[in-house]
C-alpha cells in the first residue's frame, strides 16, 4: 500500500471512529465552525445544501467599508434566500475597501462605519458579522479597539462579532480592550508559504502551533477559531511565482504523485508537467484533519475554513464526523 493510501486509511478510520463514538462524548468535543465564502470560488455550495449542518456560521465577503466609513455591497442574493431558507446563521465577512484603514483614524468615519455595519446586522437579521480589517497597522490599534467598542454598543445585544487576526503582527491589536467586545478571534493560520515565497507548506502543523501558541498567551482558548486552509499552491521549481489549487481542484497528477511529509504533517508533490517541472504543497484532508484535532486538544471555540468555494463533499464529511452536527 502506498503512503498516501495508507494515510487515506488513517483518516477513513478516524471518521468511523467519531461516527460511532457516543452523544456525550461529541458534544464535549463539538467545536464551532465558520464557513467562509468569496465570490472567487472554484465551485458552488452544493456541498453546504447537501450538509447544511456541517458549519455553525456562513461568512460570505458580501461587505466592504469605505474611506467615509459607508458599505459597498456584495451581497449574492440567491445565496442569501438558500442559506436563510436553510435556517444557516449568517456572519458577512466586512473588509477594508480602501486598504489603508482610513476610516480608522477619523472620528467620525469610524463611528460612521460600526453604525452603518451595525444597522446592515439588524436589517438584513443576520447573527452577528466578521471583522476582517487586515493587514493591520500598528499605529492604529487604539482606533480599532475604539471601532469594537462603537460595534457592540451599536449591535444588537445576542450579536456575535468575531475578527480576523494576522499572524506575528505584534502590537495591532490591544487585547484587553478587544477581548470585552469580540466573541471569537480568528486566526489566520494559513500562507506559511504562497506566491512570493519559495515552495512549502501552506500550514505546517508545528508552525500552526507556535503562532496559537503565542496568541493562547493573550486570549483565551474559549475565543480562538483556529483558521483551516482549503487550498495549496503549485510552484514552478525553482521559483517563487505560485499558483493557487483549490482543494477541489486538486490534478489527478498532484494525487497520483502525493506524499504526506511527516514532519510538517502537510500533502506535497512534485512531478513534470509541459512546461517543467513544479512542486506543489496543499492542505488535504488528512492535513485539515490535523487542525481539526489540535482545536480540540487546545479547547479552542472552533475552526475557520478559508473558504467553502474551495470544498468538496469530502470536506463537509469530514467537518460533520469530527465536529457533529451543528445545532439547528
Amino acid at each position: 500500500m502506498s503512503r498516501s493510501r495508507r494515510f487515506g486509511a488513517v483518516v477513513l478510520l478516524t471518521l468511523v471512529s467519531a461516527l460511532t463514538a457516543s452523544p456525550a462524548a461529541v458534544a464535549a468535543s463539538q467545536l464551532q465552525v465558520i464557513g467562509f465564502w468569496a465570490s472567487d470560488a472554484s465551485a458552488g455550495l452544493a456541498g453546504l445544501y447537501q450538509y447544511p449542518r456541517s458549519i455553525t456560521y456562513f461568512t460570505p465577503f458580501w461587505y466592504s467599508v469605505n474611506a467615509m466609513g459607508g458599505l459597498v455591497n456584495h451581497v449574492n442574493t440567491a445565496i442569501l434566500d438558500k442559506v436563510n431558507s436553510l435556517h444557516i446563521p449568517i456572519t458577512p465577512l466586512v473588509n477594508d475597501a480602501t486598504g489603508t484603514q482610513a476610516f480608522l483614524r477619523n472620528p467620525l468615519t469610524r463611528l460612521n462605519a460600526a453604525r452603518n455595519i451595525a444597522d446592515m446586522v439588524k436589517g438584513q437579521h443576520y447573527a452577528g458579522v466578521d471583522i476582517d480589517f487586515e493587514p493591520t497597522h500598528t499605529s492604529l490599534a487604539p482606533e480599532l479597539s475604539a471601532f469594537a467598542i462603537d460595534l457592540r454598543d451599536f449591535l444588537p445585544r445576542r450579536a456575535v462579532v468575531s475578527m480576523a487576526i494576522v499572524p506575528n503582527s505584534g502590537g495591532a491589536y490591544q487585547w484587553n480592550k478587544l477581548i470585552p467586545e469580540v466573541n471569537q478571534f480568528v486566526l489566520m493560520s494559513y500562507d506559511e508559504h504562497d506566491d512570493g515565497s519559495y515552495a512549502g507548506p501552506v500550514a505546517a502543523t508545528p508552525w500552526v502551533q507556535n503562532i496559537l501558541t503565542r496568541m493562547e498567551r493573550v486570549v483565551p482558548a474559549n475565543k480562538i477559531d483556529l483558521g483551516i486552509a482549503v487550498y495549496g499552491y503549485i510552484w514552478p521549481l525553482g521559483s517563487t511565482v505560485a499558483t493557487t489549487v483549490p482543494y477541489n481542484a486538486v490534478t489527478p497528477q498532484m494525487n497520483e504523485h502525493a506524499k504526506w511529509d511527516t514532519e510538517d504533517q502537510e500533502t506535497y508533490a512534485t512531478f513534470d508537467t509541459a512546461s517543467g517541472p513544479v512542486i506543489a504543497w496543499w492542505e488535504s484532508l488528512q492535513g485539515m484533519n490535523q487542525k481539526i484535532q489540535l482545536a480540540k486538544e487546545d479547547h479552542l471555540h472552533g475552526v475557520a475554513l478559508w473558504h467553502l468555494g474551495y470544498a468538496n463533499k469530502s470536506v463537509y464529511q469530514l467537518l460533520l464526523h469530527q465536529i457533529g452536527s451543528q445545532p439547528t
